[in-house]
């Protein structure tokens, strides 16, 4: 039986109930950490019992059943989502019923495979200016930090994708924003401390953070109102209108989506592209795999959106990297009523939860599962253990990432143009040591050293 048949199997395991509290500690560390211990110790269903009760799952085919059905029997009421509706107010990220699909109908076509081309060569003049700073930096022998040269370099993409030239001078301000929200999501939902109305430290900077983000935002809408068109993402937004009602979103609205694109078009994809430097510092065979392919691709050529479909092993070393370090490492849904999941009744209002660093690692669907292998994912590899729950770095059913090809393209252009220019080494002065918060990045950053390929 292939990895792919396993995976396609049902779920035939127990549900198993730690002790209370068991453990629970180690939430106030690493909690990618904790949930991966509790899927080592006890299985792929776990009915965890303390301060936070949740239901684990860590099975392909139970993260299936929860996520194709969202917004039947499952949604995003869960005590964690009400805590991110406090920061993304009524946003894709945690609308639901008529108010999602509404708002979903009208973004998804600006978002999708051909639409993101108009911002190729954005992201192509942004990435030149940060590698002609780099220049200088292999020039002096210059340590460069990339978890922030990544930060500074998909801010500037989302920024130009968005609001075309006219974010710049407040781009300081939306990379400290960005940060906060990161900070305050990641807290978990503890009782009293995670309503918003808490007078806790974190609780009075984030309401500081969104209302400077807020005042932004109807700076930039006001100043889009009386400009030039630009097709900027802003400008689409302002013009476009609701199907069924003919009406134009609100600024509310376009507020709140546009901070959640921000949140998820440079937080996630930052750290992924610093987990590709670091894996390719790490596997030296890969890295020079991928380059040869970047020489027969694009030879000493610029890159074009026409190379996109022959840069195979470019992307392959992508999706491993997303396999082994997801960015947006964690999921959670409510159960919305009384509901059988493998083979167990749930009650209603219970919470439901995965690790996508877990599930990825799954020993059951991965050969060697820790173990870095971009080949696994060619599509011509005899023994194929991709499957579509098996890795899901974008979510998947009808609440998968609405910003994946977007992300997918600024991945590919980036990987690409770097390592055509640049052979990373990982410096003797690095830390490494991995936190999940919101998204899931290197702790004390990423140290390099820049070198001619």
């Amino acid at each position: 039986m292939t990895i792919a048949e396993r995976d396609a199997k049902d779920f035939d395991g127990q549900l198993v109930r730690p002790r209370w509290l068991y453990k629970q500690w180690m939430l106030a560390g690493n909690p990618a950490y904790f949930f991966e211990m509790l899927s080592r110790e006890f299985g792929d269903f776990v009915h965890y019992r303390g301060l936070f009760q949740f239901y684990l799952i860590n099975h392909p085919s139970l993260v299936k059943q929860v996520l194709q059905e969202t917004h039947e029997a499952f949604n995003k009421q869960s005590e964690i989502y009400n805590r991110f509706a406090n920061v993304f107010g009524g946003g894709l990220v945690v609308s639901e019923g008529a108010s999602w699909r509404r708002q979903r109908k009208l973004i998804q076509p600006l978002l999708g495979p051909k639409s993101v081309e108009r911002y190729f060569d954005g992201m192509v003049d942004s990435i030149n200016r940060m590698l002609n700073q780099w220049e200088l930096a292999r020039a002096d022998g210059r340590v460069l930090d990339v978890l922030l040269e990544m930060n500074r370099l998909t801010l500037e993409i989302a920024g130009r994708a968005l609001f075309h030239d006219r974010f710049e001078e407040r781009a300081h301000d939306i990379e400290r924003w960005t940060h906060e929200i990161n900070l305050y999501c990641a807290k978990p939902p503890l009782p009293i401390i995670r309503s918003i109305w808490f007078p806790s430290r974190r609780n009075i900077r984030i309401k500081r953070t969104l209302r400077d983000f807020h005042r932004f935002m109807q700076e930039m809408l006001d100043r889009q109102r009386s400009a030039e068109p630009c097709g900027s993402l802003l400008d689409v937004l302002l013009q476009s209108k609701h199907e069924e009602s003919g009406k134009p979103m609100s600024d509310a609205e376009i507020r709140d989506e546009m901070l959640g694109m921000i949140i998820g078009g440079h937080e996630t994809s930052s750290a992924a592209l610093t987990w590709v430097w670091y894996e390719l510092g790490k596997h030296p065979d890969v890295a020079t795999k991928l380059r040869q392919e970047l020489k027969t691709v694009l030879g000493d050529e610029p890159i074009r959106m026409e190379h996109m479909p022959r840069l195979r092993y470019t992307r392959m070393v992508i999706e491993e990297t997303l396999r082994l370090h997801p960015p947006f490492w964690f999921e959670n849904r409510n159960v919305a009523r009384d509901y059988e999941l493998g083979g167990r009744k749930v009650p209603k209002g219970s919470l439901i939860v995965f690790s996508r660093y877990s599930l990825h690692r799954h020993p059951k669907f991965w050969k060697n599962p820790d173990c870095f292998l971009p080949d696994r994912f060619d599509p011509d590899a005899l023994e194929n253990p991709r499957s579509r729950y098996a890795s899901i770095p974008f979510g998947g059913g009808p609440r998968v990432c609405i910003g994946i090809h977007f992300a997918t393209l600024e991945l590919i252009v980036a990987v690409s143009m770097i390592a055509q220019r640049f052979r990373l080494e990982i410096d003797t002065s690095d830390r490494h040591a991995m936190s999940a918060k919101l998204t899931m990045t290197p702790s004390h950053g990423l140290r390099v050293t820049c070198h001619r390929p």
